[in-house]
């Protein structure tokens, strides 16, 4: 029998399992991707317009958010649209195929489900890392099709057929290609949590070579799979070698995985847990068992967080350099207003970092709280219940841990930031700045961890509408004012609610009235806990 048979079965088996969530995400990324681009003209189709938004996008803090903006060409609004989206939606490629790389792989693996599949049935030994490789390779090509075809139909100045095709074709390889290295980290760890935590430190990692390989050197940005994807010059060159480079990396990376496959025991990870060490004497209850279990995680969450906020800060000294280097602004302004413009256009990036990290944290968070459901699925928390210990600990211990590590996740990005900014600029930020930005996104942050917590005690099926509206809110806050959106839209945001700091006093009013209905729906989360059946596989 061969190691792939049944690979095609296993697919469609796949396919059935995940098509909600392979068309919500289709319809959020294919369909935003395409009504944005609708819509760019009307925002961005003047050269007056286009020019304002040229000068923004290649100030060193827009270069280390969205990626280089070409230079040496007349720009347009198609252009423009590449520069702004593209890194962008690499990324949430890359998030939406990590989640669906471990739903096929180590997720039923960790379930028991594989070796059913593979015990009782003809099926062989790389069939289901097989049928995970083509789902990816299924549902991205899906994505390129659709938004290549959306796009031509929008008819957007300065876009051409091959760019729209290229365009499509490079983000949703650059989902593949992350999502079949997902793979590889699946083999190598026994649990989807860790793998995980894997994958997110590799994205971190080349993430952030992208971003200081644009502000430094542009040349260098090649050693970052996240900067082949401007290499590709949509709309200005089109240049395809982005795309030889993905798929070169994909097949790479689905080989070494399936060779670490057939070398590992079923259920097993090839790097081995040690055998475990005498009990702790401060396990003594669910609270101790969450350390016992994340802490390792939170930690590598909390380090990688700060050097994530350092990297920003180290290029704080950057930020002023276009108003400086500009005579009239200079001549108008005089040195002490250049340094207050400079410190102005600083603060303004401390808030959008804020927003950013916020975003990081409650990911954080979240995916902490979400082991209360998890585990309640897989039966973990009917042993823990034999014991004496009330579903009041076991909610407020997850709940609590997970609003506390929300926080200090968040206050770790800002203070990474603070220490590495002010260590290359003359005139250092006050801390209180970096306080108040933490301040006010802590209050959006929790209101949305408190918001899950809500779902997993009164209807656990649809905790995930929380991430929708995590990522609708980050998007119409990142892009909002730059797309022009109605002021009606920006208010559906709860990023927007708390954004004044540091440039302006926080208003109190509507910073009390968040944490309020966050305790709400704590509250309402945990009466919803104590009264609903626990619900098992």
């Amino acid at each position: 029998m061969s190691v792939f048979a049944q690979s095609w079965t296993l697919l469609w088996l796949n396919l059935r399992k995940d098509w909600l969530k392979i068309l919500v995400w289709l319809l959020v990324l294919a369909g935003v991707f395409i009504a944005v681009a609708a819509k760019f003209e009307s925002i961005y189709g003047t050269p007056e317009q286009i020019k304002t938004i040229s000068d923004t996008l290649m100030t060193p803090a827009m270069v280390s958010l969205f990626g280089v903006t070409p230079t040496g060409v007349t720009l347009n609004t198609g252009i423009v649209f590449a520069s702004e989206m593209m890194v962008f939606w690499a990324i949430l490629m890359i998030i939406f195929n990590y989640s669906l790389a471990l739903g096929a792989s180590r997720i039923p693996e960790e379930n028991g489900i594989t070796e059913l599949v593979r015990g009782g049935y003809p099926v062989g030994r790389l069939a289901p890392l097989t049928a995970a490789a083509l789902e990816l390779t299924v549902v991205n090509g899906l994505f390129t099709i659709i938004t290549a075809l959306g796009v031509s139909a929008t008819g957007m100045p300065g876009i051409d057929p091959a760019g729209n095709w290229l365009f499509a074709l490079v983000l949703g390889l650059v989902g593949w290609a992350f999502g079949l290295i997902a793979l590889i980290f699946a083999q190598l760890v026994a649990d989807s949590r860790t793998a995980g935590i894997y994958n997110y430190l590799f994205f971190g990692i080349v993430y952030l070579i992208r971003m200081v390989t644009d502000i430094k050197n542009p040349d260098y940005t090649w050693w970052s799979p996240m900067g082949w994807v401007e290499k590709a010059e949509i709309y200005t060159y089109n240049h395809w070698t982005p795309v030889w480079l993905f798929l070169i990396l994909g097949i790479v990376a689905f080989g070494i995985a399936a060779r670490l496959n057939v070398t590992r025991d079923l259920g097993a990870g090839l790097i081995h847990i040690r055998s475990g060490k005498k009990t702790s004497h401060f396990l003594r209850g669910p609270l101790s068992l969450l350390w016992q279990l994340h802490g390792v995680s939170s930690l590598l969450w909390l380090v990688g967080l700060f050097i994530f906020g350092a990297m920003y800060g180290a290029v704080f000294n950057s930020i002023g350099k276009i108003a400086n280097t500009t005579p009239m602004i200079q001549k108008l302004l005089g040195s002490g207003g250049l340094q207050h413009l400079a410190t102005q256009q600083l603060l303004s990036f401390v808030g959008i970092l804020g927003m950013i990290f916020a975003l990081v944290a409650v990911l954080g968070g979240t995916m902490v709280l979400n082991h209360l459901f998890n585990d309640e699925r897989a039966g973990y928390l009917a042993l823990i219940q034999t014991r004496a210990i009330s579903r009041t600990k076991l909610f407020w211990a997850y709940t609590l841990y997970s609003l506390v590590f929300t926080a200090i996740l968040l206050w770790a990005g800002l203070m990474g930031t603070m220490v590495a900014g002010n260590a290359v600029l003359t005139h250092t930020l006050a801390y209180h700045y970096f306080n108040d930005v933490f301040i006010s996104m802590v209050a959006v942050a929790l209101l949305f961890v408190a918001l899950n917590a809500a779902f997993i005690g009164l209807a656990p099926k649809f905790h995930g509408i929380v991430w929708i509206w995590l990522m609708l809110s980050f998007f119409i806050s990142y892009f909002g004012k730059i797309m022009n959106l109605p002021d009606w839209s920006l208010n559906f945001s709860a990023f927007n609610w708390l954004n004044q700091a540091p440039l302006h006093d926080l208003n109190m009013t509507h910073f009390i009235s968040v944490l309020l209905v966050a305790v709400v729906l704590l509250i309402g989360g945990y009466i919803g806990y104590q009264k609903r059946d626990l619900q098992e596989r």
